[in-house]
């Protein structure tokens, strides 16, 4: 039974330690690709995926040695690492259930002002918007995040069949961004006031919430699992003070 116990901890620890290196390089390869303005989650991915990158290696020198001491060590860490994982666990999920908005901006019933304060606080939005104003500029390649900026960008008048607005009020940043230019007689400014803007920006924040918990949830499982077997397999030592013990 023991080895069965040890082989359920191997295998969960391992598991925690690829999804710790896979959460560190998302959250770094978000800080590259998505604008500072709107990397809501981007330290959280890589704090998270340290812990689950460091933490539980304690369980597999503990199987090795056979150490009581380190074991107990591991049940303590591990439960630091579950109070910090049900924490944001909690978090995107009230984002996921309670705070939900429609993919596209149109299709939302609620206005900007229903969802400032109980979504994101009104500082926030602010903030977004004055990073915005501050680093980007619809004429250049403003951010890869194109489900915020086509809204944000608002289509100027008299550019005729050269404008790159796929409908009313809609912008391809997508080709924007492959191309980089702008015709010359058009000059895109934003709309950061206009509903489909505020929304997105919103959408964005959320949508990052969402995106974590889809690893948030796997791993708060798996350290709960290892908590469990972790704690029968210290109450198997034979030895229980001496460094060095041995599972009955």
């Amino acid at each position: 039974m023991s080895e069965l116990r040890t082989g359920f901890l191997t295998m969960a620890t391992i598991v925690l330690i690829c999804l710790g290196l896979t959460m560190t390089g998302t959250g770094l390869y978000h800080k590259k690709i998505v604008s500072k303005c709107i990397g809501e989650s981007d330290g959280s991915f890589v704090f998270i995926g340290l812990l689950l990158l460091v933490f539980p290696q304690f369980g597999l020198y503990a199987i090795c040695l056979r150490s009581k001491r380190i074991f107990t060590f591991y049940i303590y860490v591990m439960m630091f690492v579950f109070i910090v994982l049900s924490g944001y666990s909690l978090k995107c999920f009230i984002y996921n259930t309670t705070f939900g908005i429609a993919k596209n901006p149109s299709q939302e019933t609620r206005t900007v002002k229903q969802l400032v304060g109980r979504l994101v606080p009104a500082e926030k939005l602010a903030g977004v918007t004055d990073c915005i104003i501050h680093n980007h500029d619809c004429n250049f390649n403003a951010s890869l995040n194109s489900n915020v900026w086509k809204f944000c960008c608002a289509q100027p008048p008299g550019c005729g069949e050269m404008t790159m607005f796929g409908a009313p009020g809609e912008w391809s940043w997508k080709r924007q961004h492959v191309e980089n230019k702008v015709p010359e007689e058009c000059a895109y400014d934003y709309c950061l006031s206009c509903r489909g803007c505020q929304l997105s920006i919103l959408k964005a924040i959320v949508h990052q919430w969402k995106y974590l918990s889809i690893f948030a949830y796997p791993s708060l499982f798996l350290v709960c699992l290892s908590l469990v077997i972790a704690k029968f397999i210290l109450d198997t030592f034979d030895e229980p003070n001496d460094y060095r013990g041995s599972y009955s």
